[in-house]
């Protein structure tokens, strides 16, 4: 905020790491004005290495956003009730250390649970504020200065580089407008209400852990179903691709078969090519042997006739040859006279 200024270091020589402080450290620190204001810090409230944090001079009751002076009235913390109280101490941290807050024993006995955060960041300056509920049966009764939490001071190893926001109400001690008007809106329960519920919550969990017996129940069957359904999914799978496979086989089989049909026009109109080709060549056989009977005629004309002749030749020879036997011997005649 504008008005804030940086606290101061503790510690100037960085640390290697965080430290708890002891008793005397933190008398030292009140002393120099850091930690705790001196006009808040009691003594008697010093641990040796703790510091027991009271309940201040103001308190609230949810659902009614009245605030209560605690120097004059006790807060009378009804069953299921909350309440808000401020911290008697007002811390003034440096930026080189932080405190953890602790709920005291005393309280829990008491059934009063704290409602608080557990760390109160480096730089913070103000009261302290803390929300109470009565999580027991009867009626608690909370006073001023009585001791609600104890805080450790931690030192760091450096300074932090953010400064914790502080409220402007809870630097005097005042509760913040915002955090009375949510405690005027509460609605707090009356304990009966509360025991009537946590019976019907009871119930509702006997109910949730039958039902969860019945869900048990209900699911070994469901399990051997999915366990069945997974191997259908297999199957299914397995038919998928082995009916992809088939597709493929018979996107391949109609190539053949369009392949075998192409052939097939090509070798049918080869084979009337063929055909009207085998026709001329048998008209042309027909012809020949029309031709072939033709010449078979003449031959035979001919080799008649030529045997005719031959045998005119031979008659011819021989009478050639009866003449020559006739004069042979003349002739022979001759030529012995002349010679």
């Amino acid at each position: 905020m504008a008005n804030e200024k940086p606290q101061k270091a503790l510690f100037p020589e960085p640390s290697s790491g965080s430290t708890v402080l002891t008793d005397t450290e933190i008398n030292e620190a009140v002393a120099g004005g850091l930690l705790i204001a001196r006009e808040t810090f009691d003594q008697t409230g010093l641990e040796p290495c703790s510091y027991d944090v009271r309940v201040g001079l103001k308190g609230i009751l949810g659902g009614q956003g009245v605030e209560i002076d605690l120097r004059t009235s006790a807060l009378e913390l009804g069953p299921g009730a909350y309440a808000g109280v401020l911290s008697l101490e007002k811390l003034v941290l440096p930026r080189d250390t932080f405190a953890r807050i602790g709920a005291k024993r005393f309280f829990s006995y008491e059934g009063v649970i704290l409602l608080t955060g557990a760390i109160v960041d480096p730089g913070y300056e103000g009261h302290l504020l803390f929300g109470l509920y009565n999580a027991s049966q009867k009626k608690v009764v909370i006073r001023t200065r009585r001791k609600i939490c104890n805080i450790v001071f931690e030192r760091l190893p450096h300074p932090s580089e953010k400064i914790a926001a502080s409220d402007p109400d809870l630097r005097t001690g005042n509760f913040p407008d915002d955090f009375v008007n949510r405690m005027a809106n509460m609605e707090v329960l009356p304990w009966m209400q509360i025991s009537e519920r946590v019976k019907q919550i009871e119930q509702i969990t006997s109910d949730i852990l039958d039902l969860k017996a019945r869900y048990e129940d209900v699911l070994q069957p469901i399990k051997k179903l999915t366990e069945n359904v997974d191997a259908l999914t297999k199957d299914v799978a397995s038919l998928a691709q082995e009916t992809r496979s088939i597709v493929k086989d018979v996107g391949n089989l109609e190539k053949i078969v369009a392949e075998n049909s192409r052939q097939v026009a090509q070798i049918t109109a080869n084979l009337g090519t063929i055909v009207g080709q085998l026709g001329a060549v048998q008209e042309r056989s027909r012809s020949l042997e029309e031709t072939g009977r033709t010449q078979s005629e003449v031959l035979t004309h001919l080799r008649t006739r030529f045997g005719r002749f031959q045998l005119l030749v031979y008659i011819f020879w021989a009478l050639l040859l009866l003449a020559a036997g006739a004069l042979l011997p003349e002739l022979v005649k001759k030529l012995l006279r002349a010679g």
